[in-house]
């Protein structure tokens, strides 16, 4: 008998128009951090390019980073804290301003519920309740609003936290 995959083990993953590597490098990290800092929703979170790339380089073993690329170029970066609140939640998903609106985040965000279901009968994110795009994007690929985490980053802004049911 074999022993089921477990969710988001794999160090690659190619998709349909991108491919994921769990190994995002420093210089990785660097541009998609600086590149976040001057995007909504961290222009307005007053996140700095420091504290992005630290967040993703630092060491925690329960936090999946991917690097998207498109034909070989930094597109963005997903990552997914598994296990979380009984399924994964996706911590963070963006994309340089040339790769957004080309339905490369919602093959990628396939892919991670497609690996929850591995294990899980749900999946979390969060969106900030000023971000309506990001709001609206999560609805139509089958999220619904739980409820505001009240100054959870700021204390000017909530958090939206947002459930799919994979069962």
């Amino acid at each position: 008998m074999s022993t089921p995959r477990k969710a988001f083990s794999n160090a690659t993953e190619k998709l349909a128009n991108c491919q994921l590597s769990g190994s995002l490098t420093n210089e990785q990290a660097l541009a998609v951090a600086q590149m976040l800092s001057v995007s909504e929703p961290w222009v307005t979170l007053r996140f700095s390019a420091a504290s992005l790339a630290n967040y993703l380089t630092r060491d925690d073993v329960s936090l999946r980073r991917y690097a998207v690329s498109v034909d070989g170029n930094l597109a963005g970066v997903i990552c997914v804290r598994n296990p979380w609140l009984r399924g994964p939640y996706i911590e963070l998903l963006g994309f340089f301003p040339e790769y957004r609106g080309r339905g490369i985040g919602k093959q990628v965000l396939a892919w991670v519920e497609a690996e929850a279901r591995c294990e899980s009968k749900n999946l979390w994110v969060a969106a900030s309740s000023f971000n309506q795009q990001a709001l609206d994007f999560y609805r139509r690929l089958g999220f619904y609003p739980i409820g505001p985490i009240q100054g959870l980053v700021t204390p000017e802004h909530d958090e939206i936290l947002l459930r799919k049911s994979l069962s």
